[in-house]
């Protein structure tokens, strides 16, 4: 039979010390976000709206998306097919909650703009409410566009 020795195994400290500090970070960094003065999202809902636009989106046989003011049906934009990702996923998305809660998918959305500059977009069939400017500026310009276009 073969003698069978334990040998000392030892691990590199540098290492360990580099995948505490990692996970120390983590924490600390997630702490100071929850715990900073960003607004919540029931106090953005809070705030005044100082401008507002009920918009309806349609599917078109080309794939483009058109957007229209629900007052008067008249054409804001046209998203064409392969453009506007943004605009697509959040749609799918609320169209989504709309069918599995078999509601009107033809009702218009309310976008609002809040007295603090925020960009809401707001289903008031079943009061879902997104805070656009949690996507970043890019994205929430393409909601802004729709708005303003309703003063000029």
């Amino acid at each position: 039979m073969m003698d069978r020795t334990v040998t000392d195994i030892r691990f590199p400290k540098i290492p360990l010390f580099g995948v505490a500090a990692l996970v120390v970070i983590t924490i600390a960094s997630i702490a100071v976000q929850r715990l900073s003065s960003a607004p919540s999202p029931s106090l953005i809902t809070t705030l005044p709206v100082i401008e507002t636009r009920l918009l309806t989106f349609e599917d078109a046989a080309d794939g483009s998306v058109i957007i229209r003011d629900a007052k008067d049906h008249a054409q804001v934009a046209i998203a064409e097919p392969g453009t506007n990702g943004f605009l697509r996923g959040t749609l799918r998305g609320l169209m989504r909650t709309r069918s599995r809660e078999s509601i009107d998918l033809s009702a218009p959305f309310r976008l609002s703009k809040l007295s603090n500059g925020a960009l809401i977009l707001v289903d008031e069939t079943n009061s879902v409410t997104l805070n656009l400017d949690a996507f970043g500026h890019t994205n929430v310009d393409t909601f802004r566009a729709y708005l303003t276009k309703a003063e000029g």
